[in-house]
């Protein structure tokens, strides 16, 4: 349930955009598993409202990236994604344009439908003023010790996890097979010297990019949501992600068509996409150690900030079934 106080910060905000909202009412949205999403009612018309999470463990900026990052879709005229409308730094709060659609699954995802999403991308990295002041995304990678390094970070916190009942032991001995194979990729990868990445290359990356994140409205268009994570980032990152998220899965036939259609803001498609493929196993064991955050202390505290309704135990059992199976079928 909404509080008074976050009522009021609404209200308050969108009054000082100029706008006459009366008594608000605000319903509950499935904003993922980070921070809490309202749909807004009012006279001035339907908005969504995101009330982010902070914790002093977790210092990224998420409503500065995702505001800053819509106001510069919005800037260049993009419209698969929303017009945001006003924010409360100090309250932590955002509100956005309300989009009506429906999720995608995976029985519906077609060839047009990742083609779309390579185009956003497109859009977002054409012109040569691109980005503006953009920050670096979240967890944003430029060389391959950057890559390597991020996985490393990943799998020793999980590695130090407090072993206190069944499931945790279960993890740990995920986490054990996990690390195996990951020392025979970041050999690998690291014996393949690559270059690091020119500055010309980087793109404008949404991060957390795919179809989890997406609604298809009712004209068969497009709209990408959820920005927290986004600026700039290594595109053979933002493909690894695109491709790895298990929550809508991405076909990887459409891997290189993909590539070519995203990336044409550079003029060296084909070294990105070698970079690309070469990079891919870093994001399908980043990808395992995230589906593990439950596992983790801060990461669950972000859960109950999300939805304080949820139980931890029954988190924590549904992700490790879906991290095995993600690793099975990708990596052993």
């Amino acid at each position: 349930m909404a509080s008074e106080e976050l009522t009021a910060t609404i209200t308050g905000l969108l009054h000082a955009k100029g706008l006459n909202p009366g008594d608000i009412s605000l319903s509950a949205l499935d904003g993922g598993g980070n921070n809490r999403v309202f749909a807004v009612d009012s006279d001035a018309g339907k908005f969504v409202a995101k009330a982010y999470f902070t914790d002093a463990a977790d210092t990224r900026d998420r409503l500065g990236a995702e505001y800053g990052f819509l106001s510069y879709a919005a800037s260049i005229g993009l419209r698969a994604a929303p017009t945001p409308i006003a924010c409360s730094i100090e309250h932590h709060v955002g509100i956005y344009e309300f989009i009506g659609g429906s999720k995608l699954d995976v029985t519906r995802l077609n060839k047009e439908h990742v083609l779309a999403a390579a185009g956003f991308i497109a859009a977002l990295n054409a012109g040569a003023g691109r980005g503006g002041a953009l920050p670096l995304a979240s967890e944003a990678c430029f060389d391959i010790e950057q890559h390597l390094s991020t996985v490393d970070r990943r799998l020793a916190k999980l590695m130090e996890l407090p072993i206190a009942d069944e499931i945790d032991c279960q993890a740990q001995l995920l986490v054990d097979d996990i690390s195996a194979v990951w020392r025979e990729q970041r050999a690998h990868i690291a014996a393949a010297d690559a270059p690091d990445l020119d500055a010309a290359d980087r793109c404008i990356s949404p991060s957390d990019f795919g179809f989890h994140n997406a609604l298809l409205k009712s004209d068969g268009e497009l709209c990408f949501i959820d920005f927290e994570y986004a600026g700039w980032d290594d595109p053979a990152k933002m493909v690894g992600d695109f491709f790895c998220q298990p929550a809508v899965p991405v076909p990887q036939m459409y891997f290189d068509d993909f590539i070519s259609a995203a990336l044409r803001y550079s003029g060296k498609v084909e070294t990105l996409r070698a970079r690309a493929h070469l990079l891919l196993p870093v994001s399908q064991i980043k990808w395992c150690c995230i589906m593990l955050n439950e596992f983790l202390p801060e990461a669950a505290r972000r859960r109950q900030f999300a939805n304080p309704t949820s139980m931890p135990e029954q988190r924590k059992r549904m992700q490790l079934d879906k991290t095995k199976l993600f690793f099975q079928s990708r990596l052993a």
